[in-house]
């Protein structure tokens, strides 16, 4: 997740005061919930504030005097937080609960083509847990300097864009950086770091190449996002055909990394930073801003017919309604009509090696559905418990897996074998 630059002019906070790191408030809350609730979180200095009321603040709280992180299992993240987010996190049920870890260590951090990687040390199951992990930091995507900005009148673009860039990395990343014990400082400033060449400093050019989107945790508006760095999961690369996917848990605090497809021992883990559906030029332009140029398998010099199953995978999925009432209302067509269709675009998805995408989502439910109508619980329990294990890679719940699982689930579905019912009353339409 790249982040942005903001001289929003609406701002209506006192005259610019300029920035001096020493200011930084030494406050230090015991708990996200006590500095909420008492209003003695570190602020950051700002000129701005009343603009950004920004906050440094310990997630799920401060450690113990000499604690360091490397030695706490569950750890502990140091946050930049607006008021609206904090309020979001201690407010979430269940916070702040203990992180879910997997039942082994299933992967290994080791030289990769692409620097460092993560790789299998087993052979692993689409939905298996492979990591969970609190940040580092988190921090926002956007902080917007309306004051300072206006401050910069008569300077050239390219030094306004430095000079914000500056203030942001010392005054705003700095103080947070600095809340980070020393071997958690050394992890952080050791992942890669593709900006260190376009003027920002070494904390945001670290945070925008391997930021994580932060998911649920927003402020209201446009520029509400946050970015997350792990000192493990920042080491996952990047791949057109991801094998895993990340997901963030608001109560815990806390990342979980899951297969999205099976993955043989030895094997490098990959993630995506991009819309895989979208064609290789789309996401080669948006992977510039990560300093990525991708090499897998669908960004090769010639990108068409990989580019083309991608393109007609999105279409497959605007498709699939359509073909279902078709078939529903035509007795005349083969039973497994719908199902043939859909294990076509499977066999697509799985040449693409795609079974993160939605696409993949779409077409398993395709099935099931058309199963459920025509009353077959075997195979609607079959395809349905694929279906669960994607649910369970892309959310870390076994919700879906164990209703799926479940034949008494689909026998008590309302569209339990309606489309023998058609055929058995001779109906032409549902």
């Amino acid at each position: 997740m790249d982040c942005l630059l903001s001289e929003n002019p609406g701002s209506t906070s006192e005259d610019d005061r300029g920035v001096d790191e020493a200011d930084s408030s030494e406050l230090a809350p015991r708990s996200a919930s006590d500095a909420f609730e008492a209003g003695d979180a570190e602020r950051a200095v700002d000129d701005d504030f009343a603009f950004n009321d920004l906050v440094y603040v310990t997630i799920p709280s401060d450690p113990p005097p000499g604690a360091k992180l490397a030695d706490d299992r569950d750890g502990w993240t140091q946050c930049l937080l607006r008021h609206p987010a904090l309020a979001t996190i201690l407010s979430t049920p269940g916070f702040p609960r203990r992180p879910h870890y997997p039942p082994d260590v299933c992967f290994c951090i080791g030289p990769s083509k692409h620097g460092l990687g993560m790789f299998a040390t087993r052979d692993l199951s689409m939905g298996d847990h492979i990591l969970t992990e609190r940040p580092l930091t988190v921090t926002p995507t956007t902080i917007p300097m309306p004051k300072f900005a206006r401050c910069l009148e008569g300077l050239t673009d390219e030094q306004r864009r430095q000079a914000i860039l500056d203030r942001w990395e010392k005054a705003f990343l700095l103080p947070c950086f600095n809340r980070l014990d020393s071997a958690a400082q050394a992890d952080f400033l050791d992942l890669a770091n593709s900006h260190a060449e376009d003027g920002s400093g070494p904390i945001l050019g670290v945070i925008r190449t391997n930021g994580f989107e932060v998911a649920g945790v927003v402020d209201p508006g446009p520029d509400g996002e946050y970015a997350a760095v792990c000192r493990i999961m920042c080491r996952i690369n990047h791949s057109c055909s991801p094998s895993a996917d990340r997901l963030f848990d608001i109560a815990s605090f806390s990342f979980q990394l899951r297969a999205t497809r099976d993955v043989k021992q030895g094997e490098e883990i990959f993630v995506s930073y991009c819309n895989v559906l979208e064609t290789a030029a789309d996401r080669q332009e948006y992977l510039a801003s990560y300093g990525i140029k991708c090499t897998c398998n669908s960004c090769l010099p010639d990108t068409t017919a990989s580019d083309q199953r991608r393109l007609d995978l999105r279409r497959s999925i605007d498709a699939i309604d359509n073909d279902y009432d078709t078939w529903l209302a035509d007795p005349l067509l083969a039973d497994d009509y719908t199902i043939k269709i859909s294990l076509r675009w499977i066999s697509v998805i799985q040449q693409e090696a795609l079974e993160a995408s939605d696409a993949y989502r779409h077409h398993l439910h395709a099935i099931v559905k058309a199963y459920v109508a025509l009353g077959d619980a075997e195979n609607a329990v079959k395809y349905g418990r694929l279906l669960g294990l994607w649910a369970l890679g892309q959310s870390g719940k076994e919700d879906m897996l164990r209703k799926m699982e479940n034949p008494g689930y689909h026998r008590g579905r309302p569209d339990w074998g309606i489309r023998v019912c058609a055929e058995d009353e001779g109906l032409g339409e549902i």
